[in-house]
């Protein structure tokens, strides 16, 4: 990195924290003490308004209601943030209902001749599900449930929550959790999380949660929730190895938590493992239609009984 853009980088970093010292920021740039301390000088010559705490624990911090001068953006970052709006119009994605706004903030703050690139980019690209007869055209199934950001934004003050979860033809059940991620997967989004009640690391579909609030008494520490998520660790019971066209549609199409595992120098066979939730019939079906999906140059080292069924199922259909 540039010194002049550690500097401005740095600038950023100082502005974001109430308070940081010397080693956090020789961490964070991978620099020396004499370094770190000489652009702390030269960013105090720029004019921000640092105050230096003495004493074991000194460091500095900044004035309040100092601002650093307006972002600015070289073509090549404009490009790179308005691809990335084209790029997500057709995703499932929370918080992106601003997209319009954030493009023309970008547009806005563009000159003539940037806009002028923005806008013949925007006719030039046309990503993964773009309708290229509109390619504003957002689906219905492309807005994510609004359950998805009220969960989001709980699990930014707390992990621990509190959900009224209701699967078809069932009645609403609570569920206190420790949230661990959100994924999507086929067209829907799913939250991993631990299970208090059950005991144990369980999915959820967002669009089933009736309701959802943080749980101000965590049935568990920390600590005790670390040692429970050790001890469920669940064993996988689905190993597959894969030839090169196998591999090829995987990296087409395949769940978001799986990873490969190449076998060869030359990535020409691979193996991923997973644990298949047996008694989830929509999990077992989605499976079955993926591995057909991969098609032959698949070898099962390992496969649960009741998946091998729904595959065998499926192809007699065919």
């Amino acid at each position: 990195m540039k010194r002049t853009e550690r500097l401005n980088t740095m600038m950023r970093y100082m502005n974001n924290r109430q308070f940081f010292t010397i080693s956090e920021l020789m961490r964070e740039f991978d620099i020396s003490r004499s370094t770190a301390i000489r652009d702390v000088h030269d960013i105090e010559a720029l004019g921000m308004p640092l105050v230096a705490e003495v004493g074991r624990d000194g460091g500095y911090s900044i004035l309040s209601n100092q601002l650093l001068p307006a972002v600015q953006f070289t073509n090549n970052e404009l490009k790179a943030l308005f691809i990335a709006f084209l790029g997500t119009a057709n995703q499932q994605l929370p918080y992106l209902q601003n997209r319009k706004t954030l493009s023309e903030k970008l547009l806005a703050i563009a000159s003539t001749g940037q806009q002028d690139e923005l806008i013949e980019l925007k006719h030039l690209l046309h990503f993964e599900n773009t309708n290229p007869n509109n390619p504003d055209l957002l689906e219905l199934a492309d807005f994510p449930t609004p359950m998805l950001k009220t969960v989001l934004e709980l699990a930014l003050k707390s992990r621990y929550l509190i959900f009224d979860y209701q699967k078809p033809h069932d009645e609403p059940m609570m569920r206190r959790v420790y949230l661990l991620n959100f994924f999507n997967r086929n067209a829907n989004w799913y939250a991993a999380a631990f299970d208090f009640v059950r005991k144990a690391q369980r999915t959820f579909r967002v669009d089933r949660i009736q309701a959802a609030r943080i749980d101000n008494q965590p049935p568990m520490s920390q600590k005790q929730l670390t040692e429970q998520l050790k001890i469920n660790r669940l064993e996988p019971n689905l190993i597959v190895t894969l030839g090169r066209l196998a591999i090829n549609k995987f990296k087409q199409l395949h769940p978001p938590t799986l990873s490969l595992n190449y076998l060869d120098p030359f990535q020409q066979t691979a193996r991923f493992s997973d644990f298949i939730e047996v008694h989830n019939k929509e999990r077992l079906a989605y499976y079955a239609e993926w591995l057909l999906f991969l098609g032959d140059e698949l070898n099962v080292v390992m496969m649960p009984d009741e998946l091998r069924n729904a595959i065998q199922k499926k192809l007699s259909r065919w």
